[in-house]
């Protein structure tokens, strides 16, 4: 029976019924519309997006190059991640929250029931993330078993670079390793760092696709499913009209840096995936505080 029947029936019986008996059936159909708007829940993914990580304690920091706005220091993310950790979250590859938060595809896995999700994301492929963040995802591994997996956003036209003035950037045989050992996920960042809203069409399609085919080239004998690359974040945070209309040739999902806490069930464009950006000037208590926005995912988030 529809609720619009049912309040036709109220309606009928309404004149044998006391005040009090009237109210109690209209909330129940209330009650019926209100959860039957809501089958979807509301799952929230803190998506931190760091960019270098330095060592202060390294005498050799200061006088490579000076340390910039958007560096983070090894000790503090270690606390972090090992906060995380200990405190049980799951911690995504941009996959994970596409077929399982965005387009639904998948179950949860059983083993995440109940764990908080979380991102945690690196942009521009510096050498500071395979010196010292490599070594830390192995430490963690070893302490608690728990493989800490990581997101690379990458510019593949700097792969190896690692000439003044530009800071050092890994090579393919760096991402290969992190790869093949299940710490690095692998995702295009555009293929020089261009601001993609401000390229005519033939050149945002040159940075689109040279930003996936050169990271699948470095991979490809060891990214079977041909994962590496599915996904992007703007540089710069930019996105346009224009660059959404060429995206879907290319990608699956698009991340953006908005400085907000992602919803991705209840996200209707999947090339919106908000981040938060971190600099050297974030203390662990304010990413602390925001990881603990997330809730424990349950195992079905179907909209069915």
């Amino acid at each position: 029976m529809t609720n619009i029947n049912r309040l036709v029936e109220i309606l009928i019986i309404a004149k044998r019924l006391s005040i009090r008996s009237i109210w109690l059936l209209l909330l129940s159909v209330l009650s019926l519309s209100v959860s039957g708007a809501s089958k979807s829940p509301w799952v929230r993914v803190p998506i931190f997006g760091f960019h270098d990580i330095v060592d202060t304690r390294e005498e050799l920091v200061q006088s490579q190059r000076p340390l910039v706005s958007t560096d983070y220091e090894k000790l503090q993310l270690y606390s972090f991640l090992n906060y995380l950790v200990v405190n049980d979250y799951w911690f995504l590859s941009s996959q994970d929250l596409f077929v399982h938060f965005i387009q639904k595809s998948q179950p949860i896995p059983a083993e995440y029931e109940n764990r908080k999700p979380v991102m945690i994301s690196f942009d521009d492929g510096y050498t500071g993330i395979h010196d010292h963040v490599l070594p830390i995802l192995k430490d963690l591994e070893y302490i608690y078993r728990e493989k800490v997996k990581v997101v690379l956003f990458l510019n593949p036209a700097y792969m190896g670079v690692n000439i003044p003035p530009y800071i050092p950037h890994m090579s393919c045989e760096d991402l290969r390793d992190g790869f093949e050992r299940g710490y690095y996920d692998i995702q295009s960042h555009g293929y020089s760092h261009q601001n993609l809203t401000k390229l005519d069409a033939n050149n945002l399609q040159i940075e689109l696709e040279k930003g996936k085919s050169k990271l699948r080239e470095c991979t490809q004998d060891l990214d079977r499913n041909q994962l590496v690359a599915a996904h992007i974040a703007y540089p710069f945070g930019a996105l346009s009209a224009q660059l959404e209309r060429y995206l879907r040739g290319y990608h699956l999902t698009g991340y953006l840096y908005d400085h907000r806490v992602s919803q991705p069930t209840q996200l209707r464009n999947p090339f919106r995936v908000s981040r938060i950006q971190v600099n050297k000037d974030t203390q662990i208590h304010e990413l602390i505080k925001m990881a603990e926005t997330a809730k424990p995912v349950k195992l079905s988030i179907s909209d069915d």
